[in-house]
């Protein structure tokens, strides 16, 4: 059989399209809620209400409404125009303006299908200026199971057929959006959504209201520290508006601009770089012109916000000159028609970063001044307050570095001066040449290298005090004095958590009378478990300490009386906590090598007891689990304080 007795081939499709057209084209909420604005937008509609859960988890069961006042559609217009998809809207009408006047939105046909990306269903309720009422109903599921070329059978939306604004008001002519069947997403931060929203389109209330569960959705807007071109023109032949755009030309189009840095680094990733409008709408969500100038290039860039308007990005009918890719939030940067609009775009970046650090640096440098720290600069020479002096000038000279990250670079600094591998690096830095000095500083501030140093000093010393220990334990050291003051001194050793109230304190001294027979009556120390004075512990610890060895090796087992102390010790304590009218936990620790069989029965049967919690430990066990502890400490800071600077 030859081509020409043969069936036609034909291109067919399946209802699936509508997956990649789209859910997949729009899965986020916002872009969903965008191009239902863009249609009240292009529907010459004076308000835009938007109801829709925000702060909580999305269900099934919720629903989103978008209504607006436009002009509605006509039964045909439904059938004909918004029904269709892929319809080019300015090619059909053959021009690019609304009925109104309005430079459109709409291009290609398929904005429609991003409510899939949000919903399962979509009901339409729209009257046009005669009072004409239409509705339907689609089905993304049934849609989606649609035979090639089948036609998709509409019905009617349910429900109420009278279309009103949220307060109930009815309206003469607009169109009413309800998107039910919720895909479930986690819950939407209101002030996010608010702030996203408001980001993608350059529509002042004149032009048309956009109201979100009662509230206007206003021009998108920060609190920033430095704006341009207001604080600087950065490029020849820029005006500054008295809205604070600049306004120049490009290829003889003109572009307005704004860039902006925040006082710190703005946390939402989403909000860092420059968004690109045309027509009112985004057209490229936030970006840094495809500028790529390695970490010292990107410096800056997460303080960095900013907006430009350029409506000839969106010009013309047809698919051939269109410049944006088909979800209508990005630009075809590979298009060399962009060629130059995103080599001046890099160039405003480039100049825009060089301008707010140098503007950051003279503020720094105006107001950095060594005197602050008068306090510590006594105990130094006059050749080392020099050297700080010029710490202080390098510092100021960090691109990105605020005024309370200088303070606390420099005081740190000094801090740390007395340690002797600091004091070298100082020397060291102080002998480079001034730019090479900055350039360190800013290595060393990132990293929090002086501050990883002097953790690594603490921390050695810890080790040598926790060595000390297990030597006094080893050799039989007497509990009084030897290890009981090594412990007053180092309370850390018996758990970093513990802040020492007080050491051989006295039951007197709680009020408590000991007990006939225990003349001594004093606890060997008193810890409390939470933040040190004045803020509030959270539990009581009594802790009591017995030699393993004696002086000539022989090993030492603990008594049961010593032991029935301890508890008494404990529950005296207890007893005076009860007095009090916020009353602590109250735990008892003894720490001892061994124990006599009796004092061991004396022991496990204590531990039963619910009156009060009692632990006891080994020094085997206290020094191995505080050598531990400190050990990962070291080797951490050990690697932030020499690895990086290595990088």
């Amino acid at each position: 059989m030859n081509d020409a007795e043969r069936k036609p081939l034909r291109l067919r499709f399946l209802g699936s399209l509508v997956e990649q057209l789209g859910a997949q084209l729009y899965p986020g909420a916002t872009a969903t809620i965008a191009e239902l604005i863009s249609n009240a937008w292009d529907a010459d509609a004076r308000t835009v209400w938007i109801d829709l859960p925000l702060g909580t988890a999305w269900t099934e069961s919720d629903l989103i409404t978008v209504t607006d006042d436009g002009i509605g559609m006509s039964y045909e217009d439904a059938e004909n125009r918004y029904l269709l998809v892929g319809r080019k809207r300015r090619a059909d009408l053959n021009r690019d303006t609304s009925d109104g006047g309005r430079p459109l939105h709409g291009r290609k046909g398929i904005g429609k299908l991003a409510a899939f990306g949000t919903a399962r269903i979509l009901e339409c309720l729209t009257v046009d200026r005669s009072g004409e009422a239409t509705s339907f109903r689609l089905d993304y599921d049934a849609i989606r199971s649609l035979e090639p070329s089948a036609d998709y059978r509409v019905e009617p939306a349910q429900g109420d057929t009278t279309l009103r604004d949220p307060d109930g008001n009815e309206l003469a002519h607009g169109t009413r959006i309800t998107l039910s069947a919720l895909r479930p997403r986690r819950a939407l931060n209101e002030h996010q959504f608010r702030r996203s929203l408001a980001r993608r389109f350059a529509l002042d209330a004149d032009q048309m209201r956009i109201v979100l569960n009662g509230e206007d959705i206003g021009r998108f807007d920060l609190d920033l520290d430095v704006r341009f071109p207001v604080d600087a023109q950065l490029l020849d032949g820029v005006r500054v508006l008295p809205d604070g755009w600049g306004r120049c030309e490009l290829d003889g189009q003109p572009v307005r601009w704004w860039i902006g840095f925040t006082a710190k680094p703005l946390q939402e990733k989403e909000l860092q770089g420059i968004s690109v409008l045309a027509r009112g709408k985004l057209v490229q969500r936030p970006f840094f012109f495809q500028r790529t100038a390695g970490a010292e290039g990107q410096l800056g860039q997460e303080y960095l916000v900013g907006e430009v308007q350029a409506d000839w990005l969106d010009v013309g009918l047809d698919i051939e000159s269109d410049l944006i890719q088909a979800n209508r939030d990005q630009l075809q940067l590979e298009d060399e028609r962009l060629n130059s609009f995103v080599t001046w775009g890099q160039k405003l970046l480039r100049e825009a970063l060089r301008a707010w650090s140098s503007i950051r640096q003279q503020r720094v440098s105006d107001h950095l001044n060594v005197c602050e720290f008068d306090d510590l600069l006594e105990r130094l020479t006059p050749e080392e307050r020099n050297r700080l002096t010029r710490v202080a000038r390098a510092v100021a000279g960090i691109p990105a570095i605020d005024l309370d990250e200088a303070r606390s670079l420099v005081r740190s600094v000094v801090d740390a001066h007395e340690d002797t591998i600091v004091r070298g690096l100082l020397e060291d830095i102080d002998a480079s040449e001034p730019d090479f000095q900055t350039r360190i500083w800013d290595v060393v501030q990132q990293f929090g290298l002086i501050d990883a140093r002097r953790n690594q000093t603490v921390i050695e010393a810890r080790l040598k005090a926790i060595a000390e220990l297990r030597q006094f334990v080893d050799s039989g050291a007497l509990e009084v004095p030897t290890i009981h003051e090594h412990i007053k001194r180092h309370p850390w050793l018996l758990d970093p958590r513990w802040y020492l109230l007080d050491d051989e304190v006295r039951l007197s001294d709680l009020g408590i009378t000991p007990d006939e027979g225990d003349s001594d009556g004093r606890m060997d120390y008193l810890f409390a478990l939470g933040p040190s004075a004045p803020y509030t512990h959270d539990e009581l610890l009594v802790v009591e300490i017995k030699r393993g060895t004696y002086p000539d090796g022989r090993p030492r087992s603990v008594s049961p009386e010593e032991v029935s102390r301890f508890h008494d010790y404990v529950l005296a304590a207890h007893e005076s906590q009860n007095l009090s009218s916020e009353p602590l936990r109250v735990t008892g620790l003894m720490i001892a090598q061994r124990y006599t069989d009796r004092a061991d029965l004396r022991r496990k049967s204590l531990q039963t007891v619910h009156d009060v919690r009692l632990v006891f430990s080994t020094w085997n066990r206290v020094l191995k689990e505080t050598e531990r502890l400190h050990e990962g400490w070291l080797a951490v800071t050990s690697r932030r304080a020499v690895d990086h600077s290595d990088s």
